[in-house]
């Protein structure tokens, strides 16, 4: 009976590294080290490893269909993204096939499976607010299929990614609101699960120790849903010495914060200043405008797609770009005016 073939995990278990550090290296990929890469190859060679042909068979048909897998399509952010990715995939002449997580780790995952199994050319993906545990995104970067990760990105992954600058973006609101005379700002994080949370916490922090102020722990607040978060800004505002501007780092955040302050019957921006990182349609809708933060939602879109393709039609699934960010404008209107 001949023996089983040789596997990438075997390998991997035999030079005690990753299975997706072994697939890299196998395809001379430029983030993993000369020696690491010669070691491996060595070992493949005196094994006798070959690439799994029918799945190399099945990568390289051509379907013209995309994979997509995002949070939700119901926020106003995620479907000025979807647009952006539609008309990159349409200029090639391809279809997207859209799958929701809904914000859960295992519909996630079982989406990212149904995709490889669906024959795909390729996935982009947005991370849900659960998700800390990446070994499903490693299973498609080892199988070779190209993908390109974009706005909520998994840490410590070595594949191609497309955000916004989400530190210098929160750092520019949060010092907009201290120019305008505002020196109590708090700031609601969404879920510190996600980098971008982490990230615009980081650019808050950032402009308030540029600009003498110390920082109030008081003031930084977490919650996902809008009632979350509204419940949260209740209890800043019933502090002694309430924030006199806020920054909210997403649409669905801004939300929960504007039901507070309507409820509070308070003067924008007056009493409080607010800003956040929210697309066009959804700032208009409040009374007064809100001063924003463009989030690039239609840039950050058509980039991933364009990186995606880049990836596909010149047969290079390992080419690296690397994290491309996009810088989003400043966009004043009344919720900032000076006092």
């Amino acid at each position: 009976m001949a023996a089983n073939p040789v596997t990438i995990m075997d390998l991997a278990k035999l030079l005690n590294l990753s299975k997706s550090t072994v697939s890299r290296a196998l395809k001379n990929h430029p983030d993993i080290s000369p020696s690491t890469r010669e070691a491996v190859k060595q070992l493949a060679d005196a094994l006798n490893y070959r690439p799994n042909s029918v799945a190399v068979t099945l990568r390289h048909k051509k379907s013209k269909i995309i994979g997509l897998v995002v949070p939700q399509i119901s926020y106003f952010f995620f479907p000025s993204v979807v647009k952006g990715i539609e008309d990159e995939v349409a200029r090639h002449g391809y279809t997207i096939m859209i799958m929701q997580s809904n914000e859960e780790y295992e519909r996630e995952k079982q989406a990212c499976d149904h995709l490889m199994s669906g024959n795909v050319e390729g996935i982009l993906v947005s991370v849900s607010m659960q998700t800390l545990d990446f070994n499903h995104f490693d299973k498609i970067i080892d199988s070779g299929l190209p993908v390109v990760f974009f706005d909520r990105v998994p840490e410590n992954c070595q594949a191609d990614m497309v955000l916004v600058d989400d530190t210098d973006g929160a750092y520019r609101a949060t010092l907009h609101l201290i120019e305008t005379g505002k020196k109590r700002i708090g700031i609601c994080t969404g879920t510190p699960n996600l980098l971008i949370s982490r990230n615009r916490l980081k650019g808050y922090k950032r402009a308030l120790a540029e600009s003498g102020i110390d920082l109030d722990e008081r003031y930084i607040f977490e919650g996902e849903s809008p009632a979350e978060v509204e419940a949260g800004m209740e209890k800043l505002l019933s502090l002694p010495d309430p924030p006199d501007g806020i920054f909210a780092i997403s649409d669905l955040t801004m939300a929960g914060i504007m039901r507070a302050i309507y409820k509070r019957r308070l003067k924008i921006p007056e009493d409080i200043g607010v800003i956040g990182f929210c697309e066009e349609p959804f700032s208009l809708m409040y009374n007064p405008p809100l001063s924003t933060i463009k989030p690039m939602g239609y840039e950050i879109g058509r980039t991933a797609a364009r990186m995606l393709f880049n990836k596909i039609l010149n047969a290079e699934p390992n080419l690296s770009q690397g994290r491309v960010l996009l810088a989003g404008d400043l966009i004043v209107r009344e919720s900032t005016l000076k006092d």
